[in-house]
């Protein structure tokens, strides 16, 4: 399948040493020799490295990377170490695009996210978290992608390839990544709330409660909120298929099918919506938690990529603005199963509610525990904007949720646990945004707040 970014030029790779702690040498670029990076080879002429103190996101030095081919095989900039199976590594760059004809997109033993090109004059970050499935060596890198508006010629700054022994001393800023990986994997402390939090969280270690879910919004309100229109670049770029065909197509968690081949699929860019007669024929942009349930259009919650997922036209338009919930009497089912129609006995709701396909029901779930906290200053006047939202809402800035919509979310949150492709998006949405879904990287959050 035709991909909608096409690939200008190389791959830097590296790997990375040890049993409990991978080491990328010279990760920071502070050491050089005869012009370039000590412990790195550029094996081909397509790349030019050279050193900087002009651009840096920590230390003394980065590399400037100028792309000055469209040909792929001629830019390799390399490092070669190894990891151990079993374990797991949180892979992370900082890049800096200086003209924005240029995308960078990481690579760990595979192609991950995309940088964002557009976002010139300032430092990204792009993130991925691996656990080895045997031990030996796997690549690493970056590889660069052409974007409109390529010359021919274009600098990339790139800083702080982690997880390295540093050269010098830190200056930069929090890497944001999620779960540290050391101790209990939800983080959890016997005496109470959670202290093994990475220096993002730090705020919140050990609290509980309420207590929490206030640290947990201080931590991530105000974030860079996008234009609507930048939905479609953020799909394009991070919302694909990595984890069922693996074929670069939008994932649609409300026409994916996670044990078969999907009835249709979706080019990015390709057919956005868009009119629509029937399933299969577009994506759109669909507002987990419905814009009419917070006035319509109101910015930040419109355009927040935390709770808006690429879905089918169609079906979106079928599950409207009508709560989430479990089907007892379907009236429409999707080609993958989502189904919309009146509540199951014993929900506690007796109205319409549309219920995606088990694999889905978690991220949607997390999706909610991130608006409760994430608006929490102002989530307690939406009760009244909307009938469905009256349904879910209960009036309040802690609890949020009415006891039948919260005894759902929390079964869907146990039952669906975070998935790789979850975590992926979440790193992806903090480059896109500046802010993180807590829940996604500490599962153990909910409980610690709503589930005691």
């Amino acid at each position: 399948m035709k991909q909608a970014i096409l690939p200008l030029i190389g791959l830097i790779t590296l790997s990375v040493h040890s049993v409990a702690f991978a080491q990328v040498s010279n990760g920071d670029f502070e050491l050089w020799s005869n012009g370039s990076p000590d412990s790195w080879t550029t094996t081909d002429s397509g790349i030019q490295v050279t050193e900087t103190s002009s651009q840096l996101h920590s230390g003394n030095l980065a590399a400037a990377i100028t792309v000055n081919t469209g040909t792929q095989s001629e830019t390799d900039f390399r490092q070669t170490v190894s990891v151990t199976s079993g374990e797991s590594y949180d892979f992370s760059v900082w890049v800096y695009h200086t003209e924005g004809g240029v995308a960078a997109r990481l690579y760990v033993d595979g192609y991950q996210g995309y940088s964002i090109p557009s976002k010139t004059g300032a430092w990204q970050q792009l993130s991925y978290r691996y656990t080895a499935t045997s031990t030996g060596s796997i690549e690493v890198g970056l590889r660069f992608y052409d974007q409109s508006g390529f010359d021919g010629s274009e600098v990339v700054y790139v800083d702080q390839f982690e997880p390295t022994v540093s050269s010098a001393p830190s200056e930069g800023g929090d890497s944001g990544s999620g779960n540290s990986g050391e101790g209990d994997p939800d983080g959890n402390d016997s005496g109470g709330g959670l202290s093994d939090l990475s220096s993002y969280y730090q705020t919140a270690a050990g609290l509980t409660g309420y207590s929490l879910k206030t640290a947990l919004y201080q931590i991530i309100r105000n974030h860079s909120a996008q234009s609507y229109s930048d939905l479609w670049s953020f799909y394009t770029a991070y919302d694909l298929d990595k984890t069922y065909e693996k074929d670069g197509t939008i994932l649609d968690i409300y026409s994916e099918n996670p044990s078969g081949a999907d009835a249709y699929h979706f080019v990015p860019g390709n057919h956005q919506c868009g009119t629509y007669r029937g399933e299969g024929e577009c994506y759109n942009r669909e507002h987990a938690f419905p814009r009419s349930w917070f006035g319509g259009a109101i910015a930040p919650m419109n355009t927040d990529v935390h709770h808006i997922f690429p879905t089918d036209g169609y079906v979106n338009s079928k599950r409207s603005s009508y709560p989430y919930g479990e089907v007892g009497n379907a009236a429409f089912t999707s080609a993958n199963g989502s189904k919309l129609g009146v509540a199951a006995s014993g929900l506690g709701y007796s109205g319409t509610v549309f219920e995606p396909v088990d694999a889905f029901k978690g991220d949607v779930a997390r999706a909610y525990f991130y608006m409760a906290t994430r608006y929490q200053n102002v989530i307690s006047g939406w009760e009244t904007d909307s009938s469905y939202g009256d349904a879910v809402l209960d009036g309040s800035s802690d609890q949020v949720f009415e006891g039948w919509f919260l005894a759902l979310l929390l079964k869907w949150h146990q039952e669906d646990p975070v998935s790789q492709e979850e975590r992926d998006r979440n790193e992806s949405a903090y480059l896109f945004q500046g802010n993180r879904n807590p829940f996604v990287d500490y599962p153990a959050f909910v409980t610690e707040i709503w589930g005691k």
